[in-house]
Parts: C-alpha cells; structure tokens; sequence
C-alpha cells in the first residue's frame, strides 16, 4: 500500500522533469505521433527499437497509458538504492543472457490482467541506431495473451543519451526526439498455429523498419527464450 501511495506521489512529479530535460537535451519539445494507437484500456504490449538510455525514460513520460510496466536487465536491480526505485516505478527484471522464461510468464500474466507493458525486442540496446533481429519472446507472450502489439519508432534518443554513457548531453544543434506509436498489430489470424512465433516476429520487425526507415536486419530472430515452447 505504501509503495503504491509513492508511486502516484513521484511519478507524475518526475514524468514533468524528464519530460522538460529530454526537450531541453535536444533543443525542441518531444515530437509525439500516433498516440491514439495506444489502446486506454486492456492489456496491450508496446515494442519500441532501442538505441539508447534514454529510450525508456522517453516512452515513460510520452506513453498515453499512464501507468505501464518497463523491463529491464536484471543486473540494474542489484545497484544499491537503484533496485527499489525501479521496482517502485513498475520496471520489472529481466535476465538477458539466458532464457528468463519465469519474467516471461509475469510479463504474459500482466497483459491477461489487462495492463500495459513496455518491452524492447532488440534486447540490448545498439548505439549504431540501425534496428537488429528481434528476440521472438515479444511475440510470444503477445500470442499467448491475446493482446494487441504497438510498434514505437524512436528517433534521437541516441543524439542526447549515447548507449552506454552514464549521463545524457545537450546537443548543438536542435535535434529534437521523436517517438511513433504505430498501429496496433492484430496477431489473431496467427493464434493457435504453427510458427505463429517466428511469423509474428518477423511482421513486427519489418513494421518497426518501415516506420524507422530502415532496412529489414538480415537473419532470423535471435532466440533466446521461445520458439520450441508451444505456441
């Protein structure tokens, strides 16, 4: 009950400050596209690309659902202090080098419950900001869920928060972030059948390289958790 109470009590608060940082790093306000594709209500579950550290705080304060579910490494989690603020903030732990297929099942147990969660496909983030085969666990718990499937476009999150740098930078020149809500990815003609996994992945990756514009990353998506669980 405390914990919820201070959620409520610090999110806004902090959503406005990042928000006003993120716009002042990159010298112009937020630019937010498509955010009526982002259903209010029901479980939904939202891929963005992922570039940089600063790609989750954009998608927290330009979100419309007002209180989704992050994912992150679970390394993150043993930083003193850091931990308890990202399990306040309902960022879930993730283990990236195996297959954590417990978060996955919590992550897939959420959507049922009808709330948002934001996971990024690519795993790791690249700071070369070229999209990368996708990990077929999104799709997996998307197809098991029954939810619909938000593509993100994320745009220069990387100019202000280059991947693996411990604090963000103000740029010279006006390079203002840029985040696209796609359409919803309706999944249902794949329920139930075989490849639906793979199928799924690869439909989600060529929207997201189509909205970046981008090509489509050779190979099959990198599997860490899934394709030989039933679908």
């Amino acid at each position: 009950m405390l914990n919820r109470l201070l959620y409520f009590l610090t999110w806004t608060p902090a959503k406005i400050i990042v928000h006003a940082l993120l716009s002042y790093l990159g010298r112009g306000k937020i630019q937010v596209f498509g955010a009526e594709n982002v259903p209010r209500t029901g479980g939904v579950l939202l891929c963005p690309n992922h570039v940089s550290d600063g790609d989750p705080p954009t998608i927290a304060v330009t979100c419309p659902r007002k209180t989704p579910y992050f994912v992150a490494k679970r390394e993150l989690f043993d930083i003193r202090y850091l931990g308890w603020w990202l399990r306040l903030w309902r960022v879930l732990p993730i283990q990236r080098d195996a297959a954590d297929r417990a978060a996955l099942r919590q992550f897939e147990n959420l959507l049922k419950c009808g709330e948002a969660v934001v996971l990024f496909p690519e795993g790791g983030g690249n700071p070369e900001g070229v999209l990368q085969p996708l990990h077929a666990g999104a799709m997996l718990i998307a197809l098991r869920a029954k939810v619909p499937v938000i593509p993100v476009a994320l745009k220069n999150t990387g100019v202000v928060w280059t991947y693996g740098d411990v604090l963000p930078h103000r740029v010279s020149t006006p390079a203002p972030l840029s985040v696209t809500y796609g359409k919803p990815l309706d999944l249902s003609d794949l329920y139930g059948k075989p490849g639906a996994t793979e199928a799924a992945t690869r439909r989600l990756t060529e929207t997201l390289a189509r909205m970046l514009d981008q090509p489509v990353p050779v190979g099959k998506p990198r599997n860490r958790s899934a394709e030989e669980t039933n679908e």
